[in-house]
């Protein structure tokens, strides 16, 4: 988990930009870094992956996109980054290349629902050497764990990037809010003892695993 140093119900910190200038730095500092990062939305990805451009050629950058997305909807830059199928046998529709061929890029950019296609096509857990969640404050807990667990192993670094005190996950059945998926899988565990930032632990957590995670 990242914070940022300004107050935490506050707009704009910078995590965003932050998860971006981290994906960069851990791709450079290691030819091994695979790094998949996931956001509940289309429009959260597409902001990340076009922060991505200048650093990553088309061959290490992918913004993998759902077979029912538009391509209209899609800014141009990104589309080089995207595998677009329009060969004829069927309708045209994004998709992904071959296996071999994901997984020889650096960065896969998707929606946290999205994130369940590597392994669907075969990929295995602990390919990518950290999945990160941006926007995990607005996420289900379903959601965040679809990438989590179906990719992660024991050595995955998992970073949830989020504000758990500013718009939650909305939710629009009432059984599920009663059940408590209002509440999203950032939030739960800030609300642990770990990360209580009154008694000074959670704030010395927090750090601890911002250093792991870059020296990672």
């Amino acid at each position: 988990m990242i914070q940022n140093s300004r107050p935490i119900d506050s707009p704009g910190t910078g995590k965003t930009v932050t998860i971006v200038e981290a994906i960069i730095q851990l791709t450079k500092k290691n030819d091994n870094i695979r790094i998949l990062a996931c956001t509940p939305s289309n429009s959260a990805a597409d902001l990340i992956a076009s922060r991505l451009i200048g650093s990553f050629r088309t061959d290490e950058l992918f913004r993998m996109y759902a077979p029912s997305k538009d391509i209209k909807e899609v800014p141009d830059a990104l589309r080089a980054y995207s595998y677009y199928c329009e060969d004829g046998s069927s309708r045209p529709c994004f998709s992904i290349p071959s296996m071999a061929t994901m997984m020889n890029y650096r960065v896969v950019v998707s929606t946290l629902i999205s994130a369940s296609i590597p392994s669907g096509i075969g990929i295995p857990r602990g390919h990518f050497s950290h999945i990160i969640i941006d926007e995990a404050g607005q996420a289900t807990e379903p959601e965040a764990f679809v990438s989590i667990k179906t990719l992660a192993d024991p050595k995955t670094n998992i970073v949830l990037s989020g504000d758990p005190k500013q718009l939650g996950p909305i939710i629009r059945s009432g059984i599920a809010t009663k059940l408590g998926l209002e509440l999203s899988y950032i939030e739960r565990i800030m609300a642990r003892p770990s990360y209580d930032q009154s008694a000074g632990h959670g704030r010395r957590h927090v750090f601890l695993l911002v250093y792991l995670f870059v020296a990672n």
